[in-house]
């Protein structure tokens, strides 16, 4: 039996969640071009995505699902150009409590509408913190339909494989072989 294959791309701002994601979902050994933080980043966390993360997911017997990290920060957005090449899904992190990563996953947003039509999903993570604005919020923020945002904790392997399940069902997508 042949797998379909379905490439999704994961994006969004520094320190959203999008290596965690999949690291969480990935069932073999992540690759990650992980280094050491500079600039502003370095406030935030030691290491930092400068190409990409690649995970794969087997949700179900016939089923891969190949993620791509992109890397979060404006200098690396070639590589959103290269990893959206042949992208089945997007999907979108933004840390729902920081209202510079609101701002950013707009940009991002906008920036990937520009260049590509495929599904999107946008992903709020931190929503358990106090001040994190509700999916509704942020999709008001963006100014797009609610239905398109929700929450979701990356580190949390059953939540997160379920939504991410949901998400790729409901788009019915049309798949390709696997790539080797």
């Amino acid at each position: 039996m042949v797998n379909r294959v379905v490439k999704v791309v994961v994006t969004g701002p520094v320190n959203a969640g999008k290596t965690t994601l999949i690291r969480t979902l990935s069932d073999v050994p992540v690759v990650c071009t992980n280094e050491s933080a500079t600039d502003d980043v370095a406030g935030m966390k030691d290491l930092t995505t400068v190409a990409m993360d690649h995970g794969i997911c087997y949700p179900s017997e016939g089923m891969e699902l190949h993620l791509y990290g992109t890397p979060g920060q404006r200098r690396f957005d070639f590589m959103w150009e290269i990893l959206a090449v042949g992208a089945h899904a997007i999907l979108f992190l933004v840390d729902g409590s920081d209202p510079e990563s609101i701002e950013e996953v707009s940009y991002i947003y906008d920036h990937f509408g520009e260049r590509i039509n495929i599904p999107e999903l946008i992903l709020v993570t931190k929503s358990d913190l106090e001040a994190a604005l509700s999916p509704a919020d942020i999709a008001a923020t963006m100014g797009i339909d609610s239905n398109h945002v929700v929450a979701c904790d990356p580190r949390d392997t059953n939540a997160a494989k379920a939504t991410l399940i949901a998400f790729i069902e409901s788009q019915k997508l049309e798949v390709c072989e696997p790539i080797i």
